[in-house]
């Protein structure tokens, strides 16, 4: 005999409503939390729900709603913690309102970053977050041209008005730089990421500025590009070790290029902070508990993630309102171990 199959009954909202004693449309209003329907009602309805099961068909709704409920967040370097912070505070404050974060890294690399923007137009997500490397508008345009709302966490676009939540870079790198001169370091370097972030460009500008509070200029052989990840804090410490006037001290703008220049003052026999002291923007979890612990530069990667999610359900379902200007978050500035004056003979 041929063997039988039986099929698996889904429930539908017909279903839900004829047990609640309600329409579908009521239905429908409650399952979206539209908030037009009263707590009696609402009550029935999502009994009937529990009881029979009803799991809502993702595609139907999203067909019926003409949206994806996804949203695009485009960031330089997946493997950097700071990032996985701000997915995190993103996918926290949207996941509620019935959306979901597709993550893709773009390597730091403009191209790459144009070919991700190009792929979310074509799949028509309900918005996209990013960081943008690449500051030309244009490529921008093809999103917006589709009505995709764009929020962008930590960086500006030439020419282009878009909600956007940033930290203050430039004041906490100023900040670090004149905490470093005040312990009587005269020669303080700075490895820094790839150009194209905003918060490089504010690092820098905060880096000098705080030199020019002492009446002298950033020696431009003190920044150094390090790049992304682990490997360019290597090579830009290497570099900095090998001048002739070594400096005393050091920032580094993320907490990779942090590591990679760590382990290469470890392997110099170099000590920190007797010989060179550390700060590092961005605070990683281990650095309370390395040894020395290292001093740093905490941004609220987390809270510009939420930030950011808010400006979503703002552009997308009117939930609140989209701020005229970027909205500025302060960092927190963590003193630890890795910080102590300059050698003897190299104090001012």
């Amino acid at each position: 005999m041929p063997r039988r199959t039986s099929r698996v009954h889904t429930v539908g909202i017909r279903e839900v409503a004829a047990r609640s004693g309600v329409s579908t449309a009521t239905v429908a209003r409650v399952l979206r939390n539209t908030g037009q329907v009263g707590p009696e009602l609402t009550a029935r309805v999502e009994r009937a729900v529990a009881e029979l099961g009803y799991v809502p068909n993702a595609v139907a709704r999203s067909l019926t709603r003409g949206r994806t409920g996804l949203v695009g967040l485009v960031i330089p370097d997946i493997a950097n913690p700071f990032f996985a912070e701000l997915a995190r505070g993103l996918e926290d404050s949207i996941v509620g309102a019935g959306y979901h974060v597709l993550v893709s890294s773009s390597g730091a690399d403009p191209d790459r970053e144009a070919t991700l923007i190009t792929s979310f137009a074509g799949r028509t997500v309900d918005a996209v977050v990013m960081m943008p490397m690449d500051r030309r508008p244009d490529r921008i345009q093809q999103l917006l041209s589709r009505d995709i709302p764009v929020v962008l966490a930590g960086g500006k676009l030439r020419g282009l008005t878009l909600p956007a939540v940033v930290s203050d870079g430039k004041g906490a790198a100023a900040h670090a730089v004149a905490h470093l001169f005040e312990h009587g370091h005269r020669d303080v370097a700075m490895i820094t990421g790839p150009e194209g972030f905003r918060t490089v460009a504010d690092g820098i500008a905060g880096f000098r500025a705080a030199y020019r509070a002492t009446g002298r200029p950033a020696p431009a052989e003190l920044v150094l590009q390090g790049h992304v990840g682990v490997q360019g804090g290597r090579d830009a410490m290497r570099l900095l070790l090998g001048r002739r006037r070594r400096p005393t001290a050091c920032i580094t703008l993320n907490d990779l290029l942090t590591v990679g220049a760590l382990e290469v003052l470890r392997e110099a026999g170099v000590s920190v902070p007797d010989e060179m002291s550390l700060i590092s923007f961005d605070d990683m979890v281990l650095f309370p508990f390395t040894d020395p612990p290292i001093t740093a530069i905490a941004q609220p990667a987390y809270r510009m993630g939420q930030a950011a999610g808010d400006m979503v359900l703002a552009a997308v379902d009117g939930v609140g309102r989209l701020p005229a200007r970027p909205v500025v978050l302060r960092t927190q500035f963590r003193e630890r171990g890795s910080c102590g004056a300059p050698p003897a003979g190299r104090r001012s």
